[in-house]
């Protein structure tokens, strides 16, 4: 009997081997822990904490899925997909594995798989921003018949989703112009408004022109693009639109040099034109092309306070502070209740350090003061409280601006030379300002202070 019972312990002993495996309550809390560094834009700690997840457990179909959303953060795509094929032979969940596969295929620009990777999950899963992000991968792959044939499936699908109406209306809205008015007007008002009245205009050129002016208002640059072009094709002597066109090509990325150009010569006295072509040049680090366009536009409408504001912004990155000062005074005298004025100057008093300390604050506090959600006027107070060695005043400041934008990169990096680099919290900060803005002057600022020996 007393052999029965030891073979039956030993039974159950080797049973629960099998089915229970060690660490499972730690490893959860690590996890836990990983998402919340993730949300905290920690991702060195959220990698660590999932490394040690998988080396416990190499098992763990989840932590590989979780391994992989933070390489993609970190825009790690090679080392995310080796995440995804482990987790995928674990049996993750296929729908989760394919929606990390189509936010790689997304930023990294193969949108035609990132569509077919969309499509599949809208028609298993089947929920609305399923299919919008279907019909989108099509316009980003300028697939206008697909990208249409996706939006009338989600309308099949949700006939009554005012996001499917409004999507295929803006599909189809410069090809068949009566049809997407009526899917507008069962889309959402606030988003349709713009389009509705521009629908109505029988010159082709002007309602393409004014349809891609639309789109530029909701960020649809692949569609204001193509609307755009639909203008200069219906009418090539339209300098205005190759003025937008050009604009909508820089902000997509390419080089809109050559539109910008054509818009000018077509009409020099194109305001706009000479606004979007000062914008490419400055971004381009031509500085006294952008300076000569913005001057030549201020001199054809003096009271236009963005062109002064532009015109001080160029003279400080040219180190030129007492022109700045000049230009972005009138900028906020022109309009004082606007605070574009204001934080312009207080970049130049905070972020170059020109003028006293009393001035920095004043302007950034007249910012905050007109626009009290604005991360970057309160990033600014900050900053101004910092230098004039306020500490608690510029703590409770940047911890407000980053509370307004959690992905200010800059908010980051100050609280960081706040804190320290020789602390943990600041270097933390440091580290959340790289992972904000790997590929910029922030990040890279607070690259190179990590980096220090």
């Amino acid at each position: 009997m007393t052999l029965v019972r030891l073979l039956l312990v030993l039974i159950v002993i080797i049973a629960l081997l099998f089915i229970v495996r060690p660490d499972d309550s730690a490893t959860a809390s690590f996890v836990a822990r990983a998402d919340q560094y993730r949300a905290a834009f920690d991702y060195r700690l959220a990698s660590d904490s999932l490394r040690l997840v998988i080396t416990r457990q190499p098992w763990n179909a989840t932590a590989y899925v979780r391994s992989s959303e933070v390489a993609v953060d970190q825009q790690r795509y090679d080392e995310a997909v080796q995440y995804l094929d482990q987790a995928e032979r674990l049996g993750a969940s296929p729908i989760g594995v394919e929606t990390i596969r189509a936010e790689i295929a997304e930023r990294t620009d193969r949108f035609e798989e990132a569509a077919a990777d969309w499509q599949y999950i809208a028609q298993v899963r089947g929920v609305d921003d399923d299919y919008r992000r279907w019909v989108n991968a099509h316009i980003n792959a300028e697939q206008w018949n697909e990208a249409q044939a996706a939006a009338e499936q989600w309308l099949k699908h949700a006939p009554d989703s005012p996001a499917a109406h409004l999507a295929l209306a803006k599909v189809i809205a410069l090809d068949d112009p009566i049809g997407a008015k009526d899917h507008f007007n069962r889309a959402p008002a606030d988003q349709a408004q713009p389009f509705v009245w521009v629908l109505d205009d029988p010159d082709r050129a002007v309602r393409s022109m004014l349809l891609g002016r639309a789109y530029l208002s909701q960020n649809d640059l692949v569609l204001a693009a193509r609307a755009f072009n639909a203008a200069i094709e219906a009418n090539p002597a339209y300098a205005e639109a190759y003025a937008y066109a050009g604009f909508a090509s820089d902000q997509s990325g390419d080089d809109g040099q050559a539109l910008l150009d054509r818009a000018v010569a077509l009409d020099h006295d194109l305001i706009v034109a000479r606004y979007f072509r000062a914008r490419h040049l400055w971004a381009h680090g031509d500085l006294d092309g952008a300076l000569s366009d913005l001057q030549y536009a201020n001199e054809r409408d003096p009271q236009n306070a963005l062109l002064a504001a532009e015109i001080g912004r160029v003279y400080t990155q040219r180190s030129d502070f007492a022109s700045a000062e000049k230009w972005l005074t009138k900028a906020r005298d022109l309009k004082p209740d606007d605070p574009l004025g204001w934080k312009a100057l207080a970049e130049l008093y905070v972020g170059r350090m020109y003028g006293s300390r009393e001035q920095a604050i004043d302007v950034a506090q007249q910012a905050v003061s007109l626009a009290p959600n604005d991360a970057e006027a309160w990033m600014w107070l900050g900053l101004a409280h910092l230098l004039n060695g306020q500490r608690g005043e510029a703590e409770q400041d940047l911890h407000q601006a980053i509370a307004l934008n959690p992905r200010l990169a800059a908010a980051h990096l100050h609280l960081g030379r706040l804190y320290g680099r020789d602390t943990d919290t600041g270097r933390s900060e440091y580290e959340r300002a790289l992972a904000l803005d790997p590929d910029g002057p922030i990040g890279q600022q607070a690259k190179r202070t990590l980096e220090l020996p």
